[in-house]
């Protein structure tokens, strides 16, 4: 097998002597030994259970008649209409050659896929379920292969795709969609950043997303917007559990090493054009900027720089402080963040820091 049977012989009042009974109560005659060919399933059946009646209500009676006429023909045409169907009832039954048939129709599918998002959409579904519910990771390493292939698959597909289901999404799929990224991780921390924004927490897609070390050198590449997804983590810390602020502070201190090992003795964001960071007078660039300003002033002169946030309040302090300036800024923090109309930072951030 495949072997052309005829299909002629299906349905055959001579040939069947087993019934085929469908969702809507008809049912088809065939032959068990034909049948048997084809799977190993219906020889369990036939042989050891003696069963004349088998059930395929699970499937819709267009998809059920193709598959015993495909079982009879040898030949089967896998559409996208009826891809799952197919596909799930060939696995159901180990027809070994008919699931080959499907893999090979889901790679064509792949290699001429239009590139939208819902093309892109019917397949990564298809794949995931064959994955899960089929218990089969073949079209999903397929999918993967070919899709982090395509230009642009991060901002077309992964961030709309992570946008609709960031709440919902399972860890085994997240990382699927992560390996699609291919490493370009600034749409996925987008999406991450309008999770927070939206008031979504600290969820177990946000842990696995900060915990990939892809992140840390994404984030570390991209100071401002690395500052506007620390701003956002900050803002969570009253409902964060101490395993989180550990983690979150761990990735804190990462991206911060991780930067300074990447940069020279200036800091390159004192030279990128556009740089918000230009605003503000060489705090956190020039330590000598602020190394006469008595420590007992320290708090009310954060106060008063412009552009400033309350993340880079944090940065200063970690980055360029002894530990009994650091200690000060820090315990008086909120007083900051109040002066400057920023985030107000829990005391428990403040001390878990």
């Amino acid at each position: 097998v495949p072997c052309n049977f005829g299909v002629a012989n299906l349905h055959d009042e001579f040939h069947g002597n087993v019934t085929m009974e469908f969702k809507d109560s008809t049912s088809m005659r065939a032959c068990s030994l034909i049948l048997s060919w084809n799977s190993e399933v219906f020889t369990y059946l036939f042989s050891d259970f003696r069963q004349g009646t088998v059930e395929l209500k699970e499937f819709s009676k267009d998809v059920a008649v193709m598959f015993l006429e495909s079982l009879y023909s040898g030949v089967v045409i896998v559409e996208k209409s009826q891809f799952r169907e197919l596909n799930k009832i060939s696995h159901a039954f180990k027809v070994t050659w008919m699931s080959e048939k499907c893999t090979e129709a889901f790679t064509q599918f792949c290699e001429s896929s239009s590139h939208d998002y819902t093309d892109m959409l019917f397949l990564f579904n298809e794949a995931v379920y064959s994955e899960v519910t089929l218990k089969c990771g073949v079209l999903m390493k397929i999918l993967v292969g070919k899709f982090s292939r395509f230009e642009n698959v991060a901002e077309i597909f992964v961030e709309q795709y992570l946008n609709q289901n960031f709440t919902s999404i399972k860890p085994g799929t997240l990382n699927h969609i992560l390996k699609i990224s291919n490493g370009h991780f600034v749409p996925v921390l987008r999406s991450l950043k309008e999770h927070l924004k939206n008031k979504g927490g600290i969820t177990d897609t946000v842990r696995i997303i900060l915990s990939r070390a892809e992140v840390i050198q994404c984030m570390a590449d991209q100071g401002e917007f690395c500052d506007e997804v620390f701003e956002q983590l900050i803002q969570q810390f009253d409902q964060m559990s101490p395993a989180d602020v550990k983690l979150v502070m761990g990735l804190f201190k990462a991206v911060k090493n991780q930067d300074g090992s990447s940069s020279s003795t200036s800091d390159p964001l004192m030279n990128e054009p556009g740089s918000t960071k230009q605003t503000i007078p060489n705090l956190f660039h020039d330590q000598n900027s602020l190394r006469d300003v008595p420590d007992e002033d320290i708090v009310r002169v954060l106060s008063e720089v412009p552009g400033i946030t309350s993340f880079m309040v944090v940065e200063y302090a970690y980055r360029r402080c002894n530990a009994t300036r650091r200690r000060l800024i820090l315990e008086n923090l909120p007083r900051v963040c109040t002066a400057l109309s920023l985030c107000r930072l829990p005391r428990t951030f403040i001390q878990r820091f």
